[in-house]
């Protein structure tokens, strides 16, 4: 794969991390009035409408956006329900819990990841890539140090619970981003916009048809004040963006490679923990970011040698 093309890869792969980061801050704070199925709903809805208004658009001036009947229906099929899956177990997950501890055992994901590229993509086993990310996964581990005091302030059955999800959701991105990886030179991007935007749609619209939340077993759908559809709607345009990006990522640059700079979400996620929930890490905190840190630099000096 040409150099460049890995960099803009990485590049991309940044910026995504930053407008997830964005909306699952934003998901945190609506976790708090509404329910998750239906904050998952509103990321779903916004992205499909939002990606079929630009393509509509789009083709009234003359531009080809690309879109296309998936090639291969199945694994697009798979990645999106991966991707269903990933979302609302992190949203649940920051129903009950801290917006960084969320993200801190989330932080699994790339060494599934580069554990199984290799098997399903058929991709070159990389030692500088499980080095980083293992370098990447022990500052995760001193980060969430602290988080054992935590315990004495949170019910144990509803921690727990936490990070049953939040593990969870790293096992379906894992599967979401080698689904992507796949598909990057058969389906256009906007392809797999519109398909994880409808599959995500149809499936919540289900939950809330039903009207149950398959978490917490309530009633699926509270009523938002007008504020709260705003901060919906800005959620599900987060996403669309955050996922165009990835998509373009995966197209630039090798699964291993992205898995390993990751952890730089974290980065992302104390940024908007600390304006939005007031949280102040710590030095275990801040120990384990500048190790995060140091895995990122590792893959780029790789990339560039």
């Amino acid at each position: 794969m040409p150099l460049d093309s890995e960099k803009y890869g990485i590049f991309a792969y940044i910026v995504t991390l930053f407008f997830f980061a964005a909306m699952e801050a934003l998901a945190k704070y609506l976790s708090e009035s509404l329910t998750v199925i239906q904050i998952v709903w509103a990321r779903y809805a916004v992205q499909f409408i939002l990606v079929f208004l630009i393509i509509f658009v789009l083709e009234i001036f003359g531009f080809r956006t690309g879109i296309k009947k998936p090639k291969l229906l199945k694994i697009q099929l798979l990645r999106s329900l991966s991707l269903v899956l990933m979302t609302y177990c992190f949203f649940a997950s920051l129903s009950k819990l801290p917006l960084v501890e969320a993200t801190i055992i989330s932080f699994t994901f790339p060494l599934i990841t580069v554990l199984l590229s290799p098997i399903l993509l058929n991709e070159k086993f990389k030692l500088s890539s499980l080095f980083a990310v293992c370098i990447g996964f022990i500052g995760v581990c001193i980060a969430l140090i602290p988080n054992a005091e935590l315990q004495n302030n949170i019910d144990s059955n509803e921690w727990l619970l936490g990070v049953f999800l939040a593990f969870a959701s790293a096992i379906f991105f894992s599967l979401y981003q080698i689904g992507t990886r796949a598909l990057a030179n058969i389906d256009s991007p906007v392809t797999s916009l519109v398909f994880s935007g409808l599959v995500g749609l149809i499936l919540t619209s289900i939950f809330l048809i039903i009207n149950i939340d398959p978490v917490s077993f309530s009633y699926a759908w509270k009523v938002p004040i007008y504020s709260e559809y705003f901060w919906l709607i800005l959620v599900g345009t987060l996403g669309a963006i955050g996922q165009f990006f990835i998509l373009i990522a995966y197209s630039k640059a090798e699964a291993i490679t992205l898995a390993s700079i990751s952890y730089i979400h974290l980065i992302w996620a104390s940024i908007f923990a600390y304006f939005i929930f007031n949280y102040i890490p710590n030095t275990y905190t801040f120990l384990g970011a500048v190790i995060i840190v140091i895995s990122g630099m590792l893959t780029y000096n790789k990339i560039n040698n």
